[in-house]
């Protein structure tokens, strides 16, 4: 399994997010923005979300993967 493959398997649990911090743990993945860049050409919506963390001030983001929209019905009248 590819890297890119192990994110998206993670980030497709609803409510998971993941940052690089995680990746490299998890994962080891060193370029966890490269990954995300791929899977959004293969058309998935990955959510960036900004962090700051409290302990060190430092600032970073963690991605998530958007819910699919609902499919829209139309009904025809005639």
């Amino acid at each position: 399994m590819n890297q890119t493959t192990k994110v998206l398997n993670y980030l497709q649990t609803p409510g998971r997010t993941l940052t690089a911090k995680q990746a490299r743990s998890r994962f080891g993945i060193q370029k966890l923005s490269a990954r995300i860049f791929e899977l959004r050409q293969d058309g998935h919506n990955i959510v960036t979300t900004p962090v700051v963390y409290r302990e060190t001030k430092a600032s970073g983001v963690k991605y998530s993967l958007a819910p699919r929209a609902a499919a829209k019905t139309t009904k025809r009248t005639n």
